[in-house]
């Protein structure tokens, strides 16, 4: 009898370990909240949904959908939002931003109607980051400007600094500085009586780059303002990004002593993660700058320097290109099984010692005994599979990298290769054209003096012009070459403008005169600048052939040269075609030159391309303002800052 009653014992014991067993943790969850009530299940769901958004997307979305199918139960259309916002939540940080923004959508459709301001404020911020993320500027920008509007209805004067610093860091990504400086003062107005906030000191950081990047004074009283807020948050981090600012201006202003001392006091390490400012630029500024005066050594310590910490950065960029969403899903997949092994192990020795504590016969603790064995030789066997599963991803894992890393060496490789390819190919043909060119002249005179043949010397005019736009094409395509692969070195000098564009008067008149063509100058005399003589002159040069170009044959263009705030403004005015409103925005990108077609076989289109280019290595603003049928104005905004 008693061996009977051991026996069902035994059996009842291994038949409820292999049950349990059958229950992973996320279930186990599952079963506590499912003995709630609804309002504490939606509470308890959403807290363990977001509880897993940096850990988990599959646990996330497990809790998340659990709780859309109670609130779509109890039809509270205020719960069914909060879970489309969870949903783009877990997305988001996954970085699936398409499946995010739907879910967002969705949730600001139905909280449309409902007073759900601070809700609705934090769905119209988080589409706002989803469209930053995907490059759509204009919705994203849209976005934060309703959810600022909300705030400012809640009067939470933190929250409402914080959207409109955002705004303000969103047009400094895309270089509108007058819009960022708008936003991020009036952040400052809300922030005036919040002391110690980390996104306040940001707003510094921001109207600081605002200042710096359109040249305008004052900008250190920013960094005084940065000081003092780090004063009370006591932060390592922005203390470091601070001394990398002033490690910044001081290179700018030759303070080279200064700026090392700067660098000496910076933990590069955590400003890797900090996106405000990147430290690879200073290091290199630094290092041109002693080439320039002929320290070597210092000039090649600081390369050396910025190629370690350029290094460290590649490495954790491919790092993190090879730990994707599907690895670390994989991971955490191992991870939870470890763990649940690990609880059913503390429940498994707890439900033997109550049986041992209840049970006097043999029979029992010869069972119990037998069951624990088995269990143990079950769970090491299970424990040895999973590592020898970790052991091959961690090879795998290593394998892409070294893959990755090769595949890294062979693309610089490829586009070293280019670069030379390209500049060999345009500087072997440019000899041999502007020979060819040379000689063709020559012949082209001979004919034009010693030959009566009318057709002959047609012929060898329109040869003689083929190759002078092909010789021309090609120096074109030289320049832009040493442009693009950052080789035509700028040398600054003193020049008088007005006496500069009279020196230039005789080949201006010579291209104008073909179209029967006035020029008109309306030059300040006394304006004089810092600037690259090539580089004034082959702007000069490419502008006024442009403006030449689409004019119509006896009328004017004006080359005209005002003082303003930041400097001067040189400006070439025609009275010809325009351009069209859709072609502005590209006029001055490589995409117009491949995409456009010609309509003079005798231009390759890189003038207005090199133009930019030229404009920006002189630290210089290029613009225009056209009107169809009308004209264009092309205008150079040169600075104040070049007599640095």
């Amino acid at each position: 009898m008693l061996k009977r009653k051991g026996l069902y014992i035994i059996i009842f014991l291994l038949s409820s370990l292999y049950t349990f067993g059958q229950v992973s943790v996320t279930d186990s969850i599952l079963s506590i909240v499912a003995e709630k009530p609804d309002s504490v299940k939606l509470r308890m769901l959403k807290n363990y949904a977001l509880g897993e958004q940096y850990r988990s997307l599959k646990t996330g979305l497990v809790y998340a959908d659990k709780r859309m199918e109670i609130a779509r139960k109890i039809n509270d259309p205020v719960k069914i939002a909060e879970t489309f916002h969870i949903y783009g939540n877990l997305y988001t940080i996954s970085g699936l931003l398409n499946s995010a923004k739907d879910n967002y959508l969705r949730a600001l459709a139905i909280t449309e109607n409902i007073e759900l301001n601070e809700t609705r404020a934090s769905i119209l911020h988080n589409l706002g980051m989803v469209y930053f993320k995907m490059k759509d500027t204009l919705n994203s920008i849209d976005y934060y400007k309703e959810s600022i509007a909300l705030r400012k209805n809640a009067l939470d004067s933190t929250r409402i600094g914080d959207e409109l610093t955002t705004l303000g860091e969103t047009y400094l990504a895309y270089k509108d500085y007058d819009k960022s400086q708008q936003y991020l003062l009036e952040a400052l107005e809300y922030y005036r009586n919040v002391k110690g906030h980390a996104r306040k000191l940001e707003t510094y950081c921001f109207l600081f780059d605002t200042y710096y990047a359109t040249g305008k004074q004052g900008s250190m009283m920013w960094i005084d303002s940065m000081n003092s807020e780090n004063k009370i948050l006591n932060s390592e981090q922005y203390k470091s990004m601070i001394y990398l600012i002033l490690a910044r201006l001081n290179i700018d202003n030759n303070e080279l002593n200064l700026a090392e001392g700067y660098l000496d006091s910076i933990n590069f390490t955590l400003l890797y993660n900090n996106e405000i400012n990147d430290p690879e630029d200073v290091l290199i500024n630094l290092s041109d700058k002693y080439l320039e005066k002929g320290n070597q050594d210092k000039a090649i310590n600081y390369r050396l320097l910025y190629r370690k910490h350029k290094s460290d950065m590649t490495e954790r960029e491919v790092q993190d290109l090879v730990s994707n969403y599907n690895v670390r899903l994989s991971i955490r997949a191992s991870e939870e099984e470890i763990e649940w092994s690990q609880q059913q192990n503390k429940l498994i020795l707890k439900r033997i010692r109550i049986e041992k504590t209840i049970s006097f016969i043999i029979y029992f603790a010869l069972g119990i005994t037998l069951t624990v064995l088995i269990y143990l030789i079950y769970n090491v066997t299970g424990i040895r599979r999973t590592n020898k599963k970790l052991e091959q991803r961690r090879a795998g894992l290593q394998e892409a990298y070294e893959r990755s890393s090769r595949y890294k060496e062979r693309i610089l490789s490829i586009r070293e290769n280019k670069n030379d390819f390209f500049s060999i190919v345009s500087l072997k043909l440019s000899k041999p054209f502007t020979g060819l060119t040379s000689r063709l002249t020559e012949i082209s005179t001979y004919i034009k003096d010693n030959n009566k043949d009318l057709k002959l010397k047609t012929m060898m005019e329109f040869l003689h012009k083929e190759a002078t736009s092909i010789e021309k094409g090609l120096e074109r395509i030289l320049l832009w070459s040493k442009l693009q692969r950052n080789k035509y070195m700028v040398e600054y000098t003193t020049i008088n403008l007005n006496d500069f564009l009279h020196e230039m008067l005789p080949s201006l008149l010579g291209i104008a005169l073909k179209k029967d063509i006035r020029l008109r100058f309306d030059i300040n005399p006394d304006i004089v600048i810092k600037y690259d003589r090539f580089s004034l002159k082959t702007i000069i040069l490419i502008l006024t052939e442009n403006s030449i170009e689409h004019s119509s044959p006896k009328s004017d263009i004006i080359l005209r040269a005002e003082k303003a705030d930041s400097g001067c403004v040189l400006s070439v005015t025609d009275f010809g075609t325009g351009i069209p409103a859709e072609m502005q925005r590209k006029i001055f990108d490589i995409s117009r030159v491949k995409d456009e077609a010609p309509t003079d076989p005798d231009k390759i289109g890189l003038g207005l391309l090199i133009a930019r280019l030229m404009v920006e290595k002189n630290n210089s603003i290029i613009s225009l303002e056209s009107k169809l049928n009308t004209g264009t104005t092309f205008f150079i905004h040169i600075n104040h800052s070049n007599d640095h």
